[in-house]
């Protein structure tokens, strides 16, 4: 089902997988100290724990929602940290299911591992396409 911002919500509902998706937002930090914009991303949500090989801080909520009429359930992770000097690094990990497949034995498996996995992202400390990331 692709949306009218050329990016898919959920994929077709004869398939028995759900559907992983992921953004990354990189913030440069002039304003606020960049501990201090991670304080921010994270101010407002509950259940916020630190990765413990990593450092990330980690939110991780679910919600039921509708698409096309089809009854789904999103799992988000939110993932975030400082990257030095002056970066801070967010990614948002998604996954998602019908919600008719919520308490499935294979559904409950990949959001064990997704649980696992996710809070291990490693941020880069360069931007992409950067005159430092090219020099490589």
């Amino acid at each position: 089902m692709e949306s009218e911002q050329d990016h898919y919500s959920y994929c077709r509902p004869e398939t028995d997988s759900g559907w992983f998706r992921v953004s990354l937002v990189t913030a440069k930090e002039d304003s606020f100290s960049p501990s201090e914009k991670l304080k921010q991303i994270f101010a407002k949500r509950q259940n916020v724990s630190r990765e413990e090989q990593t450092g990330n801080l980690v939110c991780a909520p679910d919600r039921d929602s509708e698409e096309d009429g089809e009854k789904i359930h999103l799992y988000y992770w939110i993932v975030a940290n400082v990257v030095e000097p002056n970066l801070v690094r967010e990614a948002v990990f998604s996954y998602t299911v019908l919600s008719e497949r919520v308490n499935d034995k294979d559904t409950v498996h990949m959001l064990r591992l997704l649980g696992q996995i996710v809070g291990q992202a490693d941020f880069n400390p360069t931007i992409p396409g950067s005159p430092r990331s090219n020099s490589r």
